[in-house]
Parts: C-alpha cells; structure tokens; sequence
C-alpha cells in the first residue's frame, strides 16, 4: 500500500481492496510552486478494462520573495563578507541597493546562488526557471567596508520579482572605534611669530587643555 507520488502531488494508499477513499494532497506544505502542476493516476484493477484514470492539479502559489533575516541584518565594523539569504518562486530576481556606504559595488548586475548550485545574475531569468515547481532558496554574497566612524550606519538592499514583489532588508553596521593621532609630537616654535602645523586626525570630537 505504498504512497504514489508525482509531481508533489501524493495519493495515498497506493492499493488497496474493495471500496476505497483515496487522499490526494500535495506531498508537504506550502511547495510554492508558480505554475500549476498537473499529473494523470491510473487505477487498474484484475479483470477490468479500459483502466481508470483521474487527473490532480496542484494549485499555484501567488510570486513572492522574502529575507531569511527579516528587515534587518547586523554588519561587522570591520567589514569583510556578508551573505543575504532568502527564498523566492520568480522566475528572475534583481537586486539593488538604497543610498549608504557599506557596500561600494553596484550589485545591480550581481551573481547570486539558487538552491546552493545553480549561477544566477541579478536582473536575468534563472536557468531552468527552478520557481515554477518549486520555491528556492537564494544566496547573495557582498562585501562590506569597514566603518571608520563612530556612528553605526545603514544600507538598503531591495530584491524585486520579475513580477513586481519586493522585500527590502536594512543592514546595520556598528559604530566603528574611535581614534586620535597627532603629528609631529614636538614642535618648535619661532621668535619670528611664525606659525608651526600640527595635525589632528581623529574620526571623533576632540578638545585641548
């Protein structure tokens, strides 16, 4: 009485003898897919001809896409690599950014994975079009720049689907340490009235006593 499954559509059991309820779902919740998938069952019994068949037809999901993270995703002061995970059903994603300077890079034609294996472009039709059956997990790798400051600093990332839905994840990076430096350490300064230069970097307020 082993379940039959075809294109995530489950009838279960898969045999039986006499009067029989068949179950017919999809074989897990929310499979995503974007396009109805349809499949043909056979029911054959011993001695009966022509066979029997009935035909299911898993329902489309609605185009969607969202951040694993939510709304917001934390960023490193010192910067480095940062990966923005998510899941979707489009058959194209594209990703852009609001204004900020954690990231330099226009990531408006960026590479980004799908379900961990497939090479996907920002802004082009994912091969094989993987949201049709099913939804799938997308991976995009940035990198960030060290924040220098002492305020923490933010930056939009939108993805939109190729059928107008968008999520929008804020990153947030944490205020940088501050530093001071002063150059030359010892001047000496003319009769003449002249002045001597020192200079103060600092990525901070500062005040002499």
């Amino acid at each position: 009485m082993a379940d039959v499954i075809k294109n995530k559509i489950i009838v279960t059991p898969g045999s039986g003898s006499g009067n029989t309820t068949l179950q017919v779902k999809a074989s897990s919740a929310n499979i995503g897919n974007r396009v109805a998938q349809s499949s043909s069952f056979t029911v054959t019994a011993p001695g009966v001809s022509p066979d029997k068949t009935f035909t299911a037809t898993l329902s489309p999901a609605v185009e969607f896409v969202s951040f694993d993270d939510g709304a917001e995703m934390t960023v490193a002061k010192t910067g480095g690599t940062v990966v923005l995970e998510g899941v979707s059903n489009s058959q194209k994603l594209t990703f852009s950014k609001g204004s900020g300077s954690i990231i330099s890079t226009d990531i408006a034609r960026s590479e980004y994975k799908v379900n961990s294996s497939i090479n996907a472009r920002s802004d082009t039709a994912i091969t094989g079009d993987p949201g049709a059956l099913a939804k799938f997990s997308f991976q995009l790798t940035l990198t960030t720049i060290g924040n220098d400051t002492v305020s923490e600093r933010t930056q939009q990332i939108t993805v939109t689907t190729s059928g107008g839905k968008s999520a929008t994840i804020t990153l947030k990076q944490t205020a940088g340490d501050p530093y001071l430096t002063i150059t030359p350490t010892k001047i000496t300064i003319p009769q003449d009235g002249s002045a001597v230069w020192v200079e103060v970097n600092t990525n901070t307020t500062f005040s002499i006593s």
